[in-house]
């Protein structure tokens, strides 16, 4: 967006299934969430838009509710626009749950209150399934 474009903030909360991805953050092989949602971002935008998140995760980790942040230009559209949008231009495993406009001042680190993780041991002879790719597996 050129600078004198008039922006909003716009508080993005996600949900991926992060078995293919490399993390959250950017990362030099363009497979992070963070540039997944960017590229979608160019697409919708015509230029470079920077998603900021609350945090990062390790590549093959999933996430129910992340929080983020963007800088789109006013006017465009509504916030239940951006999430169609987005959803239309990001894979399957990406997905903005919900869209809202931030103050200005927000920002998805330095405003986030608290993070909260679930991890699933699964303790027993056999593995159901249902639980591949989000439990770790302890045979006993």
């Amino acid at each position: 967006m050129p600078p004198e474009t008039a922006v909003r903030n716009l508080k993005l909360i996600v949900a991926y299934e992060g078995g293919d991805f490399s993390g959250w953050q950017s990362q030099p092989d363009g497979n992070a969430v963070q540039d997944h949602i960017e590229a979608a971002l160019l697409k919708i935008v015509g230029s470079r838009v920077v998603a900021h998140g609350a945090g990062r995760t390790d590549a093959g980790v999933h996430a129910l509710g992340q929080c983020a942040h963007v800088h789109v230009p006013d006017g465009v559209m509504e916030p239940l626009q951006w999430q169609s949008a987005l959803n239309g231009n990001l894979p399957g495993e990406i997905r903005i749950m919900r869209c809202v406009w931030a103050h200005r001042d927000f920002h998805a680190r330095f405003s986030a209150h608290g993070k909260h993780y679930r991890y699933t041991v699964v303790d027993g002879p056999v593995l159901a399934p249902r639980y591949l790719g989000i439990a770790w597996h302890v045979p006993v």
